[in-house]
């Protein structure tokens, strides 16, 4: 949790950085966005209404259309961008290249709950209480599936884990979730739920999961 605050922090203060430079310069828009090479979009939450990504707004106001603050989105644009291309590209207003999200360093994770679906759905057969999955329960998938490739959970897996629970339209009072909405999301689908991911529902839905040592 401490990690993403200073993740935002930091992408707060280069976008302020990166907002005042790009006037100053007249970067207001970008090189042509990198074309759709049949990679997929190994993120759920973009992979279901892929945002555009001619530029650093426009890649902010897709995710806002998928569920997310508009200032969230663009301090996680600006964070994604920097760490996968160097601030000059943020200086230059570019968007991430979402098909290459597996290859960000300290933010790409392999531990997706998308490449299990059939494991976790029966995994969730006996975890779901009339048809709701706990939060506490995704950590739990989350671990198995960290498990299953023998690889150690990292920050940027765990943010995916409260973006999960938030996005799918998690109960802050219970702590549950719809199922079906989770899997949904997991497939790249829109939930149902018309539920809006900001930094302080995502901090607090980090705050309230148990990872154990």
């Amino acid at each position: 949790m401490a990690r993403f605050r200073y993740l935002t922090k930091r992408a707060f203060l280069t976008g302020l950085a990166t907002i005042g430079g790009g006037l100053a310069l007249g970067y207001m828009t970008t090189p042509d966005p990198e074309a759709d090479d049949g990679s997929p979009i190994t993120c759920p939450f973009l992979a279901m209404n892929p945002p555009d990504t001619t530029n650093m707004w426009a890649f902010a106001r897709g995710c806002e259309a998928n569920g997310m603050s508009y200032s969230m989105a663009l301090l996680v644009c600006i964070q994604v961008t920097y760490c996968q291309k160097g601030l000059l590209a943020v200086l230059r207003h570019e968007a991430p290249d979402i098909f290459r999200l597996r290859e960000v360093p300290s933010i790409s994770h392999d531990d997706r709950y998308a490449v299990f679906q059939p494991e976790l759905r029966e995994m969730a057969d006996g975890l779901e209480v009339d048809g709701r999955l706990a939060l506490q329960d995704l950590v739990a998938m989350k671990q198995w599936v960290a498990r299953q490739l023998g690889i150690e959970i990292n920050e940027a897996s765990r943010i995916e884990t409260a973006l999960l629970f938030v996005r799918a339209g998690g109960d802050f009072e219970t702590w549950t979730v719809d199922r079906d909405d989770v899997f949904r999301l997991i497939a790249g689908q829109r939930p149902l739920a018309e539920a809006q991911v900001t930094i302080g529902k995502m901090n607090t839905a980090l705050g309230a999961t148990e990872w154990g040592s």
